[in-house]
């Protein structure tokens, strides 16, 4: 089953907007796959970022239906103009040759090195809902809770509980350099931007492996609340506290 995530590179004078992008977005859902509103987990993220003159917008699938069924329209937007809460004109339609691009498959995420150590790197505000708030910091539990829930409702298998409860209960921070940020949603919010690293004590072979898997999954699904406005946006990042060597945040991915 593939995961995918498609770029659209953009020529605009102002960044997008978090609700004008879902709001394009929601709009394509309700012409080609309106089911997909009716999932207690959404099969998708958002993202969007760059600088003036080099905008980006991100659209990602963590189920291969609903990849297959956007991605023509997506890739028929190059040269078109789109309004994204500003109206931009997309430069051109990436699923590789960009930080943010890539395919990948459920089993491909259990590839590549893995150890005790995950380092993610949180790259738009992230925060959690908790007791009826948004709660800014990326505590283990709430991003692994954030991850396993995801994973579960649209992955072909199932992670053993015994793996589950042992990255729950025993992963703690061996590393966080960050701050947070304001997010732009319905209310007035602020989230997590920087870096962590996430280390589970005594971690078997299995155990180890899902860590990683579940790290290499955040790229495509996001982390937290929010993330159809492009918040959560995280991806694992080369760490000197690692005790194994890992290449790169698109480890594990195909044309990524």
């Amino acid at each position: 089953m593939v995961l995918a995530a498609l770029v659209l590179a953009l020529e605009g004078e102002a960044p997008p907007e978090p609700l004008g992008l879902r709001g394009f977005f929601y709009a394509l859902l309700r012409e080609v796959a309106p089911e997909a509103h009716d999932q207690g987990e959404n099969p998708f993220s958002l993202g969007h970022g760059g600088r003036e003159g080099a905008y980006w917008a991100r659209f990602a699938f963590l189920r291969e239906e609903l990849y297959a069924r956007l991605a023509p329209r997506l890739f028929a937007l190059e040269g078109q103009e789109v309004r994204l809460g500003h109206p931009f004109r997309v430069r051109g339609v990436f699923q590789e040759g960009h930080p943010w691009a890539g395919l990948s498959t459920y089993a491909r995420l259990f590839q590549g090195p893995a150890g005790p150590d995950l380092p993610l790197h949180f790259q738009s505000p992230t925060f959690f809902r908790r007791k009826g708030v948004h709660y800014p910091l990326p505590e283990p539990r709430l991003v692994l809770e954030s991850l396993f829930r995801r994973f579960q409702a649209f992955a072909p298998l199932t992670p053993p509980e015994a793996v589950r409860e042992a990255l729950m209960e025993r992963t703690t921070v061996r590393f966080l350099e960050g701050r947070t940020r304001p997010a732009r949603t319905e209310v007035d919010t602020v989230g997590f931007v920087g870096k962590v690293v996430y280390h589970l004590p005594k971690a078997t072979e299995e155990e180890a492996l899902w860590l990683w898997a579940l790290g290499r999954f955040a790229f495509f699904a996001g982390v937290g609340a929010k993330t159809s406005l492009g918040y959560g946006l995280v991806r694992p990042w080369v760490s000197r506290v690692q005790t194994s060597q890992e290449p790169g945040p698109n480890n594990g991915m195909l044309g990524g």
